[in-house]
């Protein structure tokens, strides 16, 4: 958010086309300081610090091209999300596995993970709070590619629906492995049939109430 002629870091990030992370350690090397820090200890940067700093980045872009005949390479910023079905996978820690393979593939292609996103639940489960905060932010453009693991991970059913959905933000769905996922194929069917079961039961409960 902008406060006056200060940026926070984030915005700043963006402005900049960098991680905040990069902005953490052009700050330890000296490369781009923030003109302040507030008393909780967040950075704030000016925003003629910024402009400065597009211009030299452009020299930069311009020399190294010359040097190298080579084009600038824009920062790809990706969206990573992973999903178990029960609580147990997650507790024996099939989750943090799944978000940890993907985001040393996005390291490795040179991504910028703005954020991770995860659930526990179905894949026929369509109101997921993950998925549904993931989907809210491609919206706002907070994010270029979203990366999973399975494409199963993402949705049961219906994986092209988000893909359409997230290409009519421009943003690219992209799966690293693309067979189904080596988890235990009879608990994954046990979990998506007890969430039939479940929605099955609560609309007619409802019905039955008028």
């Amino acid at each position: 958010m902008m406060n006056g002629k200060y940026l926070q870091i984030e915005v700043a990030a963006a402005i900049l086309g960098v991680c905040t992370k990069t902005l953490r350690r052009w700050d330890k090397s000296g490369i781009l300081k923030p003109a302040f820090r507030t008393p909780g200890h967040h950075r704030r940067y000016s925003r003629n610090m910024i402009i400065t700093m597009i211009s030299k980045q452009r020299e930069a872009n311009k020399n190294h091209n010359r040097n190298l005949g080579l084009a600038s390479r824009k920062v790809v910023r990706a969206a990573v999300y992973g999903r178990v079905s029960s609580p147990r996978q997650k507790n024996s820690g099939e989750l943090e596995r799944q978000i940890t393979t993907i985001e040393s593939y996005c390291t490795a292609k040179g991504y910028c993970i703005i954020k991770s996103y995860s659930d526990v639940g179905s894949g026929l489960n369509d109101k997921r709070l993950g998925l549904l905060r993931l989907l809210h932010d491609a919206a706002r453009g907070a994010f270029e590619v979203v990366v999973i693991n399975y494409n199963d991970r993402l949705s049961r059913f219906g994986l092209q629906i988000i893909r359409e959905y997230l290409s009519s933000w421009a943003v690219e769905l992209e799966i690293i492995n693309t067979n189904i996922a080596d988890y235990s194929p009879h608990a994954e069917l046990i979990s998506d049939l007890t969430a039939i079961l479940y929605s099955f039961m609560g609309k007619l409960y409802r019905l039955r109430r008028g």
